[in-house]
């Protein structure tokens, strides 16, 4: 069968079985339309029988050499391909007697620590943004509730009134998947949310967006992303790089470094891998190295003991520890 005519049965699975957001989804498209996109440049079989493991080997190949493509994309392109071969095997209606993309390696990728902001920073930012903002109530109680959970930028956006349980000091978010998590609220920010509804708009429904626009629209990922950026840039906090979605690293990380243990932390940032939240176990452990530096033998006859190891982030946490 034409790859192609395989693919609305995939795409379907992936929405309604698998729950993937739309945003990942299309993501998936653009993958398998770069890979026929490459089977029609080689004048190889489109027919999802034919395709063997050394066409998608020579695919790989086309990704680094032709499009000059990132190990990162690479990996992306590779667990699109994985997936997609998977359910054509395991449904048994497509052709295919097995899945073609398992002996793929996934592509060695150097670990890229995330920028977070220091406690002092974040102190700043909700202290200052208040003085700054059009719409101080909602946008302190946003970014709070943001800095304290940890929650995605997506998570936010689609988080409702009815997510809220502020009696109960708890709200409900809709992760990855479709996975519902509950992630305790602090008092502070469960009177902050009380003080923004006071002000929002109380005939919307419980269904509705919680955090909304002075039009009483439902915020946008890049009307968030927009007022986050111009209140950086406001309260003194900005720098290159920063983004709103650094909120998020920054709470685990600092949850980390307050004695949170890893598990606990995976469950608070609603990851499905353990190995995606140990990437903040470099983060403090990286600063740990930093702050031992002012320990009393750190220097003999003048020489530091303690070496910075080639292409270390020191320069970066002499920023933020």
């Amino acid at each position: 069968m034409l790859l192609e005519n395989c693919f609305k049965d995939f795409f379907n699975y992936l929405e309604i079985e698998k729950g993937i957001s739309p945003s990942t989804l299309a993501g998936y498209k653009y993958d398998l339309g770069v890979f026929l996109m490459f089977l029609k440049e080689t004048n190889l079989s489109p027919q999802a029988e034919n395709i063997r493991v050394h066409h998608l080997r020579d695919f790989l190949i086309y990704l680094k050499r032709e499009r000059l493509n990132t190990p990162v994309t690479i990996n992306r392109k590779v667990s699109t391909l994985k997936s997609l071969f998977k359910y054509l095997y395991e449904e048994g209606n497509y052709g295919v007697d097995k899945n073609m993309a398992a002996p793929l390696p996934k592509l060695k990728t150097g670990k890229r620590l995330p920028q977070v902001l220091t406690l002092e920073e974040c102190r700043q930012f909700l202290v200052n943004l208040k003085k700054v903002s059009p719409f101080p109530r909602r946008d302190y109680a946003m970014f709070l509730f943001f800095l304290q959970t940890g929650c995605r930028l997506k998570e936010l956006k689609e988080l409702k009134l009815s997510s809220l349980h502020l009696e109960e000091g708890y709200a409900t978010l809709w992760g990855k998947g479709n996975k519902e998590r509950y992630v305790p609220l602090t008092p502070e920010t469960c009177r902050a949310l009380r003080e923004y509804l006071e002000i929002r708009d109380p005939v919307l429904k419980d269904n509705f967006s919680l955090f909304i626009s002075m039009k009483g629209r439902p915020l946008s990922r890049r009307g968030i992303q927009a007022i986050f950026k111009t209140l950086a840039e406001k309260t003194g906090i900005y720098r290159p790089g920063l983004s709103v979605h650094k909120l998020r690293h920054t709470c685990l990380t600092l949850l980390l470094k307050e004695g949170v243990d890893i598990r606990s932390l995976q469950e608070i940032a609603g990851h499905a891998d353990i190995a995606t939240t140990q990437i903040y176990t470099h983060v403090v452990q990286e600063d740990i190295r930093e702050k031992l530096k002012a320990h009393p033998l750190a220097r003999i006859d003048g020489e530091s003991i303690i070496k910075e190891p080639p292409g270390s982030y020191f320069g970066f946490l002499s920023i933020v520890s």
